[in-house]
């Protein structure tokens, strides 16, 4: 029990109503209509797993820029049915335009929710953002800061990346060479974080194509089922409990997860890899907003797509009626 009380706590208010900014309508009627407490499907239990880009712990702090506070760099929500059917990963990029809960009209990246409000943390601001998208109730957050991640993989024994051609990002403080590599927690967070990744040619360096925030998002669920996959060489949940140990002080959970429940959780989930989960992919297109910002926009609606993954057997067809 003391591993726990190293994590951080966060409370994650679903009732109070956001307060809007000075400069926008407010009200709690207002706060409310916008910000609508969806409630999540029956014997369904959604995570919302978020690594965050905090600079807060890190000893060194070059190549990750200097910016205060701290936004969502990876976004993924676990979707695991009680019946013990096939789970689903759902990866949303970091640049998603989404709408902006504390200014209603207005939207911004996903990853600018993790800043909050004036009244409303962080997290709190995040999981909203969240639910909305999807249409579900997050039961459970777990957010990890970037010193916490690279811990975390050393703690585990590392990580196998393998590249047809040396590949590097000097932004991202990558540097790889040809053929596999058992990268270390630093190595293995650049490789994540990289989104303008560059292999060595006989030409020279040249960006990888088509590298984008989708290509991280692959490279991020694929790391994720890799360790879930890995919890199964764990010989108990004494064995995961003590792995959380050297991370604790870098992990942030909602209140209402009991160390208890975080065990339990990783240890049910022992075995979970490529094959046996389904890996749900959010099409989407550039654009850019009136202030500039480049965003990246659904193309489908991804409440949707989470329905579709949840009743697989419904679909409707060009008449109007229902088929199974």
């Amino acid at each position: 029990m003391s591993t726990w009380r190293d994590v951080n706590r966060v409370s994650i208010d679903r009732e109070t109503p956001i307060e809007t900014r000075d400069d926008v309508p407010s009200g709690e009627d207002q706060a409310a209509e916008d910000n609508p407490r969806v409630d999540s499907v029956e014997g369904l239990e959604v995570f919302l797993l978020v690594g965050s880009d905090s600079r807060n712990t890190l000893d060194d702090v070059e190549g990750f820029g200097d910016f205060e506070g701290e936004r969502a760099d990876v976004v993924m929500v676990l979707l695991r049915p009680a019946d013990g059917s096939r789970a689903a990963l759902l990866s949303l990029p970091r640049d998603l335009l989404v709408d902006d809960i504390c200014r209603s009209g207005r939207a911004h990246r996903l990853n600018d929710a993790l800043q909050g409000c004036d009244t409303v943390n962080g997290p709190t601001a995040l999981t909203r953002t969240v639910e909305e998208v999807i249409d579900q109730t997050v039961d459970h957050l777990a957010m990890v800061d970037l010193a916490g991640f690279q811990e975390a993989v050393d703690e585990v024994g590392g990580y196998e990346i393998c590249v047809e051609r040396a590949v590097r990002d000097q932004r991202a403080q990558l540097q790889l060479p040809a053929g596999c590599t058992h990268a270390s927690g630093a190595q293995t967070l650049a490789w994540l974080r990289s989104r303008s990744t560059q292999e060595l040619t006989d030409d020279g360096w040249r960006t990888v194509p088509g590298v984008n925030d989708l290509t991280r998002n692959q490279r991020q669920r694929e790391f994720l089922l890799s360790m879930l996959g890995r919890l199964s060489n764990f010989g108990s949940p004494t064995d995961i409990a003590e792995v959380a140990r050297s991370i604790a002080p870098h992990v942030t959970v909602d209140s209402e997860l009991s160390f208890i429940d975080a065990v339990n959780l990783a240890w049910t989930m022992r075995g979970l890899s490529r094959g046996n989960i389904d890996e749900l992919e959010i099409p989407v297109s550039d654009a850019t907003t009136a202030s500039g910002a480049a965003v990246l926009v659904a193309e489908v609606d991804i409440a949707d797509l989470v329905d579709d993954y949840l009743a697989p057997e419904i679909a409707e067809d060009p008449t109007g009626a229902f088929a199974g």
